[in-house]
């Protein structure tokens, strides 16, 4: 078996490794590097919680995915700066409280192992916090790990197995042949690959991939920004998020008329929420980010740094002396009805696509390769995959 695996980030590594070691031919194609989007952009944290007594297709992916990064780490060797400090989203206001306590509540009802911690017990745990803060949601599996050479780890794993990575390649032709199969032509020297399989793992570029075969993708791009720190000392022991924008998007379901994703931080240049989440690396720079606008313009808005700095600030009062010194942004891909796709194409045999993971591909991809090579080898995927799969979401084009 021949597969095709058009992306080189997160998923499509997991996705290659996974098949190559399953002795299928596999060659990725990318049109930048391997990591070079989102999944070499992002904060690098990875969602814990626990598997729970019923686990559905978000924990799987998320605990599926921790899991790869251990094994990736400790199994094979990597060094991906893998930590296991876990992962504190902090609490500000009475209305946060309620709205994590009952989150907290019904995870623990399912048997998963968050935490809600009161005031005092979040400083025992993360002294920089704002000690007038009314606490956390402590994940205790909560982990982090470097990107850049996370990505690139799985995907040296995969060449190992046997994969082929080609990167600055643009896949300019994907068509179906009447005899079964597919054909990838990669320009501009028109580069034809047979397969018996493809797989679109191309972050906010699945749709494009998806145009050229007459399908409509659902999933669109999203600008996330982050600004970086000269290296400081030790001061922060955990990742770090916000309950803020967890409490303003339970309530925002957008419709298939507004044609966005729910959980953007703003609605064309108006602001909805502000959005955190960051970290201190292991070199001492502090890293956090939030913003989540639907564009493909890549410039960084300062504007929005600034906001996000001095929303780490209020939390973090610690963090106060401490300026950005690098800024950077991505595109994310972001499905229209905010859960992922992952798996065939309804009417085009050999065709799958993995993607819309959203802002947090890095914490669920390793899994959703994982879960994409099962359905391109016709195994039977260990989850219900109801939610995830394309069905009618990916429909022909009009």
């Amino acid at each position: 078996m021949e597969v095709v695996v058009i992306g080189a980030g997160i998923v499509g590594v997991s996705a290659a490794l996974t098949l190559a070691e399953r002795g299928v031919d596999v060659v990725v194609l990318d049109r930048g590097s391997v990591g070079g989007e989102a999944s070499g952009l992002n904060a690098g944290v990875i969602s814990g919680g626990g598997w729970g007594d019923r686990p559905d297709i978000d924990v799987a992916l998320k605990m599926g995915s921790r899991d790869r990064y251990l094994e990736l780490s400790q199994q094979r060797g990597r060094d991906i700066g893998l930590d296991l400090t876990g992962t504190l989203s902090l609490i500000r206001t009475e209305e946060e409280w309620a709205w994590a306590a009952a989150a907290v509540a019904a995870d623990r009802r399912a048997g998963r192992r968050l935490e809600l911690l009161t005031s005092r017990e979040l400083v025992g745990l993360e002294p920089a916090v704002d000690p007038e803060l009314l606490g956390a949601v402590l994940d205790p599996l909560g982990a982090r790990a470097e990107p850049v050479a996370a990505t690139r780890a799985f995907g040296e794993e995969a060449v190992s197995a046997g994969a082929v990575i080609e990167t600055g390649c643009v896949v300019s032709d994907l068509r179906s042949l009447a005899g079964g199969g597919w054909e990838v032509t990669v320009g501009p020297s028109n580069t034809v690959t047979g397969a018996d399989a493809v797989i679109i793992a191309a972050g906010p570029w699945c749709a494009e991939l998806g145009a050229m075969v007459g399908v409509d993708v659902p999933i669109v791009a999203v600008r996330g920004q982050m600004w970086a720190s000269e290296p400081q000392p030790p001061v922060l022991r955990h990742a770090i998020g916000a309950v803020e924008s967890s409490l303003a998007w339970s309530g925002d379901h957008p419709t298939s008329a507004d044609r966005r994703p729910p959980n953007l931080t703003h609605r064309l240049d108006r602001r909805l929420t502000r959005h955190l989440y960051g970290r201190q690396r292991h070199n001492g720079e502090i890293i956090f980010g939030g913003d989540r606008v639907m564009t493909t313009d890549r410039t960084v808005d300062h504007e929005g740094v600034a906001v996000n700095h001095g929303h780490v600030v209020e939390l973090l009062p610690r963090i106060r002396p401490v300026t950005p010194a690098r800024t950077w942004a991505g595109l994310m891909p972001f499905s229209l009805d905010g859960r992922p796709i992952v798996g065939p194409v309804p009417g085009l045999d050999g065709l799958f696509v993995a993607g819309g993971l959203a802002s947090s591909g890095f914490g669920r991809g390793p899994m959703a390769g994982r879960l994409i090579s099962d359905f391109v080898m016709g195994r039977q995927p260990e989850f219900d995959t109801t939610t995830v799969v394309p069905g009618e979401r990916v429909a022909p084009l009009p």
